[in-house]
């Protein structure tokens, strides 16, 4: 009986590690994606859609306006480069540097746009459902000019 009760309080430790680290390797591999996801839609200029899956409802309205305004304004993406990504899943918090190639209509000269993005991890919270969970964007969209 007590060598089954040493055996559990050895390997009790190592199961709760375990499960921890691999939570945080799944945190890890959803940050990467969120990054990757994002950029490429706005390469396609899907900015409108990326406001929808990657925006705060707070951040949104002035996150809409800025796709709004590159939509209107004719801004063809060509490329996009991340440069360097940082996820910090233990304190909830990612970092991002995307480079854009883009052109603005009627001119056809490429030009190159860097974004640094800032991500927080919000998880489910009963007091605010509507903020969402997840990978979320805390940074505006650059300005294409």
């Amino acid at each position: 009986m007590k060598i089954r009760f040493v055996v559990l309080l050895l390997v009790a430790p190592l199961l709760f590690g375990g499960c921890a680290a691999y939570r945080n390797m799944k945190s890890q591999e959803n940050c990467d994606k969120m990054i990757k996801d994002y950029s490429r839609m706005v390469r396609w200029n899907e900015a409108e859609k990326v406001g929808i899956v990657f925006v705060t409802p707070k951040q949104r309205p002035a996150f809409d306006k800025t796709a709004e305004s590159i939509r209107r304004r004719n801004v063809s993406m060509v490329d996009y480069r991340i440069l360097a990504k940082q996820c910090m899943t233990e304190k909830k918090k990612a970092e991002a540097t995307v480079e854009f190639d883009y052109f603005v209509l009627p001119d056809n000269r490429l030009k190159t746009i860097t974004d640094h993005q800032t991500w927080v991890l919000l998880e489910e919270n009963p007091q605010d459902p509507e903020a969402g969970e997840g990978w979320k964007i805390t940074s505006p969209l650059p300005e294409f000019k």
